[in-house]
């Protein structure tokens, strides 16, 4: 109960139990409702995914900034704040950026996560919950919302990815820390075992671009075969959405799209 070691039996059991979080959140939300239920369950999910963000870096840093691994430069620490933002403004570039980096960046936490701690310290459940509202958003915004990414949601995540790193980057060499796993830390800080395949730094830095590069295209490419077998109406989602916020079909100026989204979101 007091350590963790990766692809052991409590990591198993974690990641079934994120599973059926997911699963359960997914459940819950495509049951039949009103459009005003469907924005009161979105601003739920949204309002917790938020709070839980500001919660967990304040209590992370709660003796003061820890420099090295303190400061929210994570990927995932971005997501994490993408994330509400996205499901309350379904502004486009904030979906493209859900998507992508939830389910590129995001799932890396259950295949290779860095926890030491076990189930019996509070970073072990935070580090969890805090990746599962990362996918549990942006679940919600594909099996309820039904965003469906095209070649300009790539571009714009991968756009994203490279203006993260271009910041990120020149922290972790200022500060001999590691955020996003694209610096080159001292030999007391850990480097995951997927990281330290693509060699010495900085030569590993091409290969994990193009390693993210052809996740993203992982990621699109079952879209846009979709897309060319149905059309552009694809099925899956409870309450489609287009790319202004409104429903499939729906002007923003009818009844139906302002009951929908009070909040008149844009694109």
């Amino acid at each position: 109960m007091d350590g963790f070691a990766p692809f052991g039996l409590t990591h198993l059991l974690a990641v079934c139990g994120c599973a059926a979080v997911l699963a359960a959140i997914t459940m819950l939300a495509r049951r039949p409702q009103s459009k005003e239920g469907e924005w009161r369950a979105r601003r739920a999910l949204a309002h917790f995914a938020l709070l839980y963000w500001i919660a967990y870096n304040t209590w992370w840093n709660w003796n003061g900034v820890d420099l090295i691994t303190g400061l929210p430069l994570q990927a995932c620490d971005v997501s994490g704040l993408i994330a509400p933002f996205a499901l309350l403004t379904l502004n486009r570039w904030l979906r493209a950026i859900l998507y992508f980096w939830a389910f590129a960046f995001a799932t890396q936490a259950f295949i290779q996560p860095t926890l030491t701690e076990g189930p019996a310290h509070v970073v072990f459940w935070a580090f969890w919950i805090a990746h599962v509202a990362i996918l549990g958003c942006a679940v919600y915004d594909i099996a309820v919302l039904g965003f469906r990414p095209d070649w300009r949601d790539f571009a714009r995540a991968a756009l994203a990815a490279v203006v993260w790193a271009a910041i990120v980057l020149p922290v972790d060499l200022l500060l001999g820390a590691n955020y996003g796993y694209i610096g080159n830390p001292p030999a007391s800080i850990p480097i995951p075992p997927l990281v330290e395949v693509f060699g010495p730094w900085p030569q590993r830095l091409a290969a994990m671009t193009a390693l993210a590069v052809f996740v993203f295209w992982l990621l699109l490419a079952p879209w846009l075969w979709l897309r060319r077998r149905g059309g552009a109406a694809l099925p899956g989602a409870a309450w489609p959405v287009s790319t202004t916020g409104c429903r499939a079909g729906e002007g923003r100026d009818t009844p139906a799209a302002k009951m929908y989204d009070p909040m008149q979101t844009r694109s």
